[in-house]
């Protein structure tokens, strides 16, 4: 069917109310014994029905065919618009005037009824509109809900909306009956445009003083007030949106000073964990101070190169320092992997302990095979092509000390006792190359290595003291086995300690000698 042209609709409406008042006036004069009060009902009540359903002009016709076909044939003289008495001219006038007024009334209600319902459906379209955009949380995908939730929320063709910041246009649907011009005009200018004759609604949309854009619509006939309230929408959920960025904008912002404290926080720790051991870090910050503690148990480690104060004469500061770098790297590497606790370095003396802060009944056991690993790296740099030999003499002695942080300024974890001037001066009585243990030491890891004893050796303080050299592995824990560690070696360990070692000195094991010690990583 093809849609029906409005004249003609309302030419046919017209007919239809004329000859319904015709036919109601042809069937009340075929009674004619009916009242004049009911003809008027009869014909008022035809009249209201015109008025609900159609429009003006039919309800203005079918009044006054009503009037005249109630003067003509319902006041005497019937047949004729002479009446005997001039009171029906005013009965007649008073019917045209209630009808005129009923149909009125009967006009507006259902006009301001269509408006309400109108209204009601605005309001959830643009309800249905900001529920749909409360799921935006940028600018871009604001735009992109707007320009294609309006199409289907509100019938049109086609959207656009306009970023005066950007320049940008974002549209969506048969949008180009609305051009780039009018949407910058219309932002630029702030204005709220309609044009009824080609659908096309624009209006500037605002946060607070500041201009966004624009938004128009075409294909849908929206009023000023619909386009004015969806440009409110916008404005509302754009600034929820431009909140939320700020806001996530910030929290970026704290999460990266956040990151960047605790990073400085790494490198402090890592810094005080390189001046203290764990423990004695974790009670300097708990409370501003450590303890001084008695450690009953623990073994001691000094080294010292052979010839190094000649070396200072021959060698560059530079390539002084660099030699010593990298023999002191490889040392706190060992010292890392058996797990003993760097003390410090005194010019080319470097001084380590085991069993201190956490006690370990091993210490005496695991110090000796870091003293094999040092005494190896040490011979690996004795090469010809380096620009010094040196050799290395190895002290170790086991007994108590005591332990604690002197000073304020550049402070230090230090140990005193006999047991540190012991250590000492198995150092200064050994020989290049040899690891010298003290009468204690020896005794504490004689079931696991072989030891030479050396009698009683003068120290500098002239006293006499027994001492040992650790030639290696004792054999009967080798067993010719090429597992690292052997498992006779492994099994008296964990008889002796209830745990496995944390390393081994691969090069000691005679039928893998080619494996490089670097590679093996600690056992636990």
């Amino acid at each position: 069917m093809f849609p029906m042209k409005p004249w003609l609709r309302t030419a046919l409406r017209v007919v239809a109310s004329v000859a319904i008042v015709c036919a109601i006036l042809a069937i009340e004069f075929h009674f004619r014994g009916l009242e004049s009060s009911t003809v008027d009902y009869s014909l008022l009540l035809a009249i209201l029905f015109f008025a609900v359903r159609w429009d003006r002009l039919e309800t203005i016709i079918a009044s006054f065919v009503a009037a005249l076909g109630f003067l003509y044939y319902f006041q005497p003289p019937a047949g004729s618009f002479k009446v005997d008495d001039p009171q029906s001219y005013v009965e007649v006038a008073a019917f045209l005037i209630t009808a005129i007024v009923v149909s009125q009334t009967a006009l507006t209600a259902r006009r301001r009824a269509a408006e309400a319902l109108e209204r009601k459906r605005e309001t959830e379209r643009l309800y249905e509109l900001g529920q749909a955009m409360l799921a935006s949380e940028s600018l871009q995908t604001t735009v992109w809900i707007a320009t294609n939730q309006v199409i289907r929320i509100f019938g049109g063709s086609g959207a656009a909306f306009y970023l005066h910041a950007s320049g940008e246009f974002h549209r969506a649907g048969e949008s180009s009956s609305i051009s780039d011009e009018a949407l910058r005009a219309a932002a630029t200018g702030r204005t709220t445009w309609i044009d009824p004759a080609k659908a096309v609604s624009m209006t500037a949309v605002q946060v607070g003083d500041e201009l966004v854009g624009s938004f128009g619509i075409c294909g849908a006939a929206l009023s000023e007030t619909v386009l004015k309230s969806i440009a409110s929408l916008l404005s509302v959920v754009l600034e929820r949106v431009r909140a939320g960025e700020k806001l996530l904008l910030a929290n970026q912002q704290l999460e990266q000073r956040h990151q960047q404290v605790e990073q400085q926080k790494k490198v402090s720790e890592s810094l005080l964990l390189n001046i203290l051991p764990g423990e004695v870090a974790d009670e300097l910050r708990a409370k501003g101070m450590v303890s001084p503690k008695y450690f009953e148990d623990v073994t001691i480690l000094f080294t010292d190169f052979v010839g190094f104060t000649v070396s200072t004469e021959k060698l560059a500061a530079e390539e002084l320092v660099e030699l010593l770098h990298d023999y002191f790297t490889a040392f706190d590497q060992i010292v890392a992997r058996y797990r003993l606790e760097k003390m410090k370095t005194i010019g080319d003396s470097y001084m380590c302990i085991s069993g201190l802060p956490a006690r370990n009944p091993a210490h005496p056991v695991d110090t000796v095979m870091a003293a094999f690993e040092m005494l190896h790296a040490v011979e690996e740099r004795g090469r010809p092509d380096r620009p010094v030999q040196w050799k290395v003499r190895i002290g170790i002695h086991t007994g108590p000390v005591i332990a604690g942080v002197v000073g304020i300024n550049k402070f230090a974890f230090d140990i005193w006792g006999d047991t540190v001037n012991y250590s000492s001066r198995m150092e200064s009585s050994g020989e290049a190359n040899r690891i010298n243990l003290s009468e204690r030491t020896y005794s504490r890891v004689k079931d696991f290595f072989a030891c030479e004893h050396r009698g009683k050796v003068l120290t500098k303080e002239k006293r006499e003291l027994d001492m040992y050299f650790a030639n290696g592995i004792l054999p009967g824990l080798l067993n010719g086995c090429a597992t690292i560690p052997p498992p006779a070696f492994l099994r008296r360990y964990n008889v002796y300690f209830q745990k496995d070692p944390p390393a081994f000195p691969v090069f000691l094991v005679p039928l893998i000698e080619s494996v490089d010690a670097s590679e093996v990583l600690p056992l636990v």
